[in-house]
């Protein structure tokens, strides 16, 4: 019984020691991120994009990535990973697709952590699939990847842009959001919100026949959005008097709100 009671202690006790409460955990498209009390980055799911720095297929269980150190904050994107250092440093890790590591290299997968320019003022990234969005503490946005619907906001459009590249010139931008297709969104300092790239499902110009918009262009009017939130097809965004606003495709939401009415109540 002592023996028995001796080997579920241990047990219990190695259980809890590999699960160190996270401090943050964030999902990309396959892959989750956590970093831990300690410092240490940590990382499961799909693995073979690289995302993981890691070469194998998947990673089922949680496995620590011991190739990054010092992180201020980390951003799994949906095929590759993206930490931006104390010292303010880019570094990225996973699939390379038409440059959206943005390391100025051709090859398509990263098994281990590049840095991203010599740059010390990154702030917050974005990244979509195959193109990636970048804030700097200075207030401009950098764009670098896929760039067939002039993602980067930089015309005339390219198959990719293999470095980052500022997008405009203004320097008032305060968060950034790239969606899981080809559409680029910003907000600035006086509320206002931004959106370039594909206009797919009427994401940037309502019942228009424009493909995409080259650069940054307001949509509407409005002066208080305070945030945003995209998915592959629509976007979410609050404006400052707490209220929530949508627009793009609704055809998978409308799918879902449907099953929910469909579904039996639960006494």
């Amino acid at each position: 019984m002592k023996k028995l009671l001796f080997i579920t202690l241990l047990s219990l006790s190695t259980l809890l020691s590999n699960a160190q409460c996270y401090e943050n955990l964030k999902f990309g498209g396959s892959h989750t991120i956590g970093i831990k009390a300690d410092g240490t980055l940590w990382g499961w799911g799909r693995a073979y994009e690289g995302e993981l720095a890691t070469v194998n297929w998947t990673e089922p269980n949680p496995i620590q990535i011991n190739s990054i150190s010092n992180i201020q904050n980390f951003y799994p994107g949906v095929l590759n990973t993206f930490i931006i250092k104390n010292d303010g440093t880019l570094w990225g890790t996973g699939s390379n697709l038409d440059g959206s590591l943005g390391v100025n290299a051709t090859a398509e997968i990263f098994a281990a952590f590049q840095q991203i320019t010599t740059a010390t003022n990154w702030l917050k990234v974005s990244a979509s699939p195959y193109f990636t969005l970048a804030l700097k503490t200075d207030g401009t946005i950098w764009a670098w990847g896929q760039d067939d619907y002039n993602q980067t906001g930089n015309p005339p459009a390219s198959q990719s842009q293999l470095v980052p590249i500022q997008v405009g010139t203004t320097n008032d931008w305060i968060d950034i959001a790239a969606n899981t297709n080809s559409t680029a969104f910003a907000l600035k300092a006086d509320g206002t919100l931004w959106g370039w790239g594909f206009n797919a499902n009427y994401l940037l110009i309502a019942a228009s026949s424009v493909s995409s918009l080259s650069t940054p262009t307001q949509i509407t009017t409005v002066t208080n959005w305070i945030k945003m939130s995209v998915g592959g097809a629509h976007i979410l965004a609050q404006k400052a008097d707490g209220t929530l606003w949508t627009w793009g495709g609704g055809q998978q939401e409308e799918l879902v709100r449907m099953c929910i009415l469909a579904r039996p109540l639960i006494k």
